[in-house]
């Protein structure tokens, strides 16, 4: 027997849908995350409704109304709401939120993210008479989606950080079911360790492999090797490996599903690799609030440097490459 001990994992058999029985869920931000949510809650027998801006600047009003939800302005959204679930993008959250929400906000409701940026940053500052809660499905809009409507559902965590009605955590756990994440597992999390538990991964997990493949492709290249071969290498080669791993760990994949060629060269120069020192930078510079800083400050001045990486990568010879490789190899 393992001496490892979990945090406690709620699943459905846990949780009280019949906490939402009755309220109206606000979804505000119908993007990848808006549409997966709005639409598994409701298959959930939740009554959502959807919060937009100006339907002549934003397309979200029109394919929230195209998937079948009413939708109003986010202020009507929230005087109709008893759960106001918020779903924008972390930046943008603070001035929708103080034009559009807090003036409508009225004791007794929840506001709810799936992001604890603002919160933990102190960008947005609610009032003290209403639940403040947090439900993250741990994967993307679409993973989340599909994933519901296969039966399962996607790990999540629950956090509250402002407990009014004392249901907070109840309303919290029974969003996260209502959208499928119970079927698998949903533990408690503090704002902290989801925001930036999530940043940190975001910088060092995709950050770090992505560059990882973009190193390896431009180094494939220029020493002669095809491009083809090298783009497969870079970007496919990982793909078949992933699932395997999650299902089975690290250790069992290395000895008895890789080759012994495999499994030595990941134990011999895959930690060559690795720039620890960096990584353990990384990690206090989130909790600092460094990382936070400079994505507020790069978001509030137009994202001019995002905008600019993106131009050069989509112009990279590696993208020229992808594009040709996949239309030649499928996806």
């Amino acid at each position: 027997m393992s001496d490892i001990e979990f945090e406690k994992i709620y699943r459905d058999e846990d949780v009280d849908l019949s906490v939402l029985d009755g309220k109206t869920v606000a979804i505000i931000g119908y993007g990848s995350q808006g549409r997966a949510q709005s639409m598994n809650m409701r298959e959930s027998g939740v009554k959502i409704i959807v919060g937009a801006g100006d339907r002549t600047r934003h397309s979200s009003w029109d394919k929230a109304e195209a998937d079948g939800f009413a939708v109003y302005s986010i202020e009507e959204a929230v005087d109709k709401a008893d759960i106001v679930h918020i779903l924008l993008q972390d930046p943008a959250q603070p001035s929708v939120y103080y034009e559009s929400i807090h003036k409508h906000l009225r004791p007794g409701q929840t506001l709810s993210f799936a992001h604890g940026f603002a919160i933990l940053y102190g960008t947005i500052k609610p009032p003290k008479d209403v639940d403040v809660v947090l439900f993250v499905p741990n994967g993307p809009g679409p993973v989340t989606r599909q994933k519901y409507k296969d039966g399962s559902g996607i790990w999540g965590c629950v956090s509250v950080d402002q407990d009014v009605s004392g249901q907070a955590k109840e309303t919290a756990l029974a969003i996260s079911k209502a959208v499928g994440s119970t079927r698998v597992g949903v533990v408690d999390m503090t704002f902290q360790h989801e925001t930036e538990g999530d940043n940190y991964e975001e910088q060092v997990l995709y950050g770090g492999t992505i560059h990882l493949m973009r190193t390896m492709f431009n180094i494939m290249v220029k020493n002669g090797y095809p491009r083809s071969f090298a783009y497969a290498k870079a970007i496919r080669s990982i793909r078949s490996i992933i699932d395997d791993i999650d299902a089975v760990g690290i250790e069992s994949y290395l000895t008895s599903r890789a080759s012994r060629t495999c499994e030595f060269a990941v134990r011999h120069s895959g930690p060559r690799v690795i720039n620890e020192q960096a990584m353990e930078e990384i990690f206090e510079e989130t909790e600092r609030g460094v990382f936070a800083r400079n994505w507020l400050q790069e978001f509030s001045l137009g994202m001019p440097t995002l905008n600019r990486m993106r131009r050069t990568w989509a112009d990279s010879d590696m993208e020229k490459t992808g594009k040709i490789w996949r239309e030649k190899f499928g996806k």
